[in-house]
């Protein structure tokens, strides 16, 4: 999936000095969640370069701590939140989320975190942070979300396809019940490449699954991914 520049259309960065170059695919996880009325405080795990924590502050009035353990990362997302009206909104760190520590339990934690463990790794430190669970494999990971996660909270989490059932397991093993599941697909022909979740600490009777097509046979946007990513994107 190619990058795009990601612009809000509640406020504009300018792009010379502080664009944000995102993936589609983590554009539409941040369209795909909700925040619910009773949703006070968010934890973004991994903000990068802070996309999601944006997005979520465009949609909410709840206050929002954002983690990066990168440092060229963090300080992106520090340029683009303190352009950004949400910078109040906002707070962001500099630390391992492993290390990270808060008297808080949030009601939403959102990650889209490392897509690799075990293979082989990138070249760069910071490929080898963002591509790969160097740091932050998926068992202490969720170890971490449930010591965090307020009882009645939710953990929203974007992933490769192929790890679907991997996550699935670990859920049932630690008592995380999936409520919502997102399927992606490039285009009709294509397999799905990506599964966004919802889960909780407390049973759910059912898990609410979609399906969404990034564009048609035509090479063109779908009408769903155009209605999700419409209130983000300047150009839909």
């Amino acid at each position: 999936m190619s990058n795009t520049y990601f612009q809000f259309k509640q406020f504009k960065i300018e792009q010379d000095k502080c664009a944000m170059k995102v993936c589609t695919d983590s554009c539409l996880f941040g369209a795909w969640l909700h925040v619910e009325e009773n949703v006070k405080t968010i934890l973004d795990i991994g903000c990068g370069t802070g996309l999601l924590s944006l997005m979520l502050a465009q949609k909410s009035a709840s206050k929002i701590d954002a983690v990066e353990i990168d440092s060229s990362a963090y300080l992106q997302a520090k340029q683009n939140i303190e352009s950004s009206i949400f910078s109040n909104n906002i707070s962001i760190f500099n630390e391992d989320i492993l290390q990270f520590s808060t008297k808080l339990n949030y009601d939403l934690i959102v990650c889209n975190p490392p897509f690799y463990e075990n293979e082989k790794e990138s070249n760069t430190h910071g490929e080898k942070l963002a591509k790969h669970s160097l740091k932050l494999t998926l068992e202490n990971l969720i170890q971490k979300i449930k010591k965090l996660l307020h009882t009645n909270g939710k953990f929203a989490i974007l992933l490769p396809y192929f790890r679907a059932m991997e996550f699935e397991n670990k859920c049932n093993t630690n008592q995380l019940y999936i409520e919502r599941k997102l399927l992606l697909k490039q285009t009709p022909t294509h397999t799905y490449f990506r599964v966004c979740y919802v889960v909780c600490l407390q049973k759910t009777n059912e898990i609410q699954l979609d399906t969404l097509t990034i564009k048609d046979e035509n090479n063109e946007y779908t009408s769903s991914f155009i209605s999700l990513l419409k209130p983000y994107y300047l150009n839909l």
